[in-house]
Order: structure tokens, then sequence, then C-alpha cells
């Protein structure tokens, strides 16, 4: 806690008024105020216009679509997930390791870097359907949420290794570093800030892709259920599907953020406004 914060307490233990409340508290205030003004508007909206149930459902009715279809939506949730995580670790997997190749060597650098930025000039969508008929719907599905998370895996893979400062680099090697014990020492450490902000976009990405997947040729998922939701004009579950992956692609946001924090402590402090009053 701040001086200011504690010299407040002890001023209101001795007036006898309420303490304020933590800085924890105040700091996430702000990140409900704008989803509680959407629902309220939303509501309101419901109230005045009075649309159509199949049009536009209201908050309480896709809030009991949430409760009484929770089965349904929870089955096709675990099938949008499963697709998404796969398709995340491949992207991670395969994403690394071409920026390792791709910073090391001019020559990958040459054959494959403009490769993979041409792979994300073709929309997903017209490499779904080839990548299901050839693959499989599983594999196809694994094969499209990978293909949209690698690419920023890769960028910020490789501009952080290519970031390393080669003075600390070289210092290391006139003290006899060997090349890994300069890699593992001097360059990964400048590259992990980048590749956590690409990890957490391609976190993002992989529920799209999945999704995307989905849409294309399913039997489970999120995205069939939203077909099957739309095609019989049940709003409020196509709603409610949209309201789970909204908070799978948060969810595994927060995930990598909680990981970035884990793997680099010393960023937490670093990080924050100069500005802000301590």
């Amino acid at each position: 806690m701040t001086i200011a914060g504690r010299l407040l307490r002890l001023r209101a233990r001795r007036t006898g008024a309420a303490a304020p409340p933590p800085r924890t508290v105040l700091r996430r205030l702000p990140l409900l105020v704008l989803p509680f003004l959407g629902i309220l508007v939303w509501q309101v909206v419901d109230w005045v216009a009075d649309p159509r149930p199949w049009l536009l459902p209201s908050p309480l009715e896709v809030l009991d679509a949430l409760v009484d279809d929770r089965s349904r939506l929870w089955f096709h949730a675990v099938g949008t997930i499963q697709g998404a995580l796969a398709g995340l670790g491949v992207a991670v997997v395969v994403g690394a390791a071409l920026a390792v190749a791709i910073s090391a060597s001019r020559a990958v650098d040459r054959a494959v870097y403009p490769w993979a930025v041409a792979s994300q000039a073709v929309p997903i969508l017209a490499l779904a359907p080839v990548l299901a008929l050839w693959l499989g719907y599983g594999p196809g599905r694994l094969a499209v949420a990978a293909l949209v998370s690698f690419f920023p895996v890769v960028v910020t893979g490789v501009d952080g290794l290519r970031a390393a400062d080669p003075e600390i680099a070289r210092a290391m090697r006139t003290l006899g570093a060997g090349p890994y014990w300069v890699w593992r020492h001097a360059t990964l450490p400048a590259a992990l800030p980048p590749l956590f902000s690409g990890l957490k976009m391609a976190a993002v990405f992989s529920v799209t892709g999945a999704v995307v997947a989905e849409y294309v040729a399913a039997d489970r998922g999120l995205a069939y259920l939203s077909r099957i939701a739309y095609s019989q004009f049940q709003a409020d579950v196509l709603f409610a599907a949209v309201a789970w992956l909204a908070a799978l692609g948060v969810a595994l946001f927060a995930l990598v953020a909680l990981a970035e924090r884990l793997a680099l402590p010393y960023r937490r402090r670093s990080t924050r406004p100069r500005w802000r009053l301590r």
C-alpha cells in the first residue's frame, strides 16, 4: 500500500469514517462500466422497441438460455475448446520453430518468411473447405485454427529475437561464453516480451479459427450450435453461443497473460505508467 493510502486509512480510523476501498477494487471498476452500460442500453431498447424474440432477445432471455441450455452449450463448448487449444498448441510449436530458424539463417528468412506472410493473404474462409476436404473434419479444424494462430507467433518471435542487444552478446563471447549460452541468457530473454504479445493474439485467433472450421464442416462446437439456432430462429440460444465464444477468447487471453506474469515477473513494474500516483 502506498503512503497516501496508509494516511487516508489512518485518518479514517481517527475520524470514524469508512475506510476507502482498496486500489485494486477501484482499478477494476472501469472494466465493468462498459459491459454494464451495453447491457442496460440493450434492455432499454428491448423494452421500448419490443422487437420479436427471434430478431432481438432481451438480456434476460439470453440469461435464461445460458441457464436452461447449459448442458448443451457446455457440450458444444468443449468441442470448440478442444479445437482451439489443439490449434494453438500447433501454432506455438511451429511458429516458435520458424521464428528461431528465420532469425538464425538468412537463407531460411528469404525462403520461408515471404510464404508465411503469403499464407495470411488468402482468406481463411476460402482455405477452410479445402483443408476439411483434404484432412477431414478433426485434422482440418486443427489445421485451420493453427493457420490462423501461428502468424503472430512467427512475427513477434522474429522481431524479438532480432531485438537482442548485439553488444551484450559480444561482451559475453569475449568473456568466453558459447553460442548456446549467449542465446539462452541474452537473445531469448529479449525475445520473450514480444513473443508473449504474439501468443496473446494467437490465443484469441485460435478461437476464431476453430469457429471458422466449425462453420464449414462440423458435428459439434459452438459455431455448429449457432448454425442450428439460426436455422430454427432461436435467437436466445444464438446469443448465448456468442457469449460463450467471447468468454472463451477472454479466458485464453487471460491464461497467456498469467503465464507471462509468471515467466516475466520483472515486467509487472517496468510496464506501469510513470505518471500514475504511487
